[in-house]
């Protein structure tokens, strides 16, 4: 899979890897990095993480 289709999909692979158990953005990239063959740009994931934050979708601590 392309990385422009992961990013498109990263809301949705965010909230798979945290389904598995609670997580800090750092575990959460590694999971997402090894998952795509270190594809995924990292970056995105801290705005991601609060975007979903923000729509109560995930709670950090």
């Amino acid at each position: 899979m392309r990385a422009e289709a992961l990013k498109k999909h990263l809301d949705e692979l965010l909230l798979a890897v945290l389904a598995e158990g609670p997580r800090h953005g750092y575990a959460v990239m590694e999971v997402l990095r090894a998952g795509s063959g270190g594809m995924l740009d990292l970056p995105t994931v801290y705005p991601a993480l609060h975007r979903l934050e923000r729509a109560g979708l995930v709670k950090s601590s």
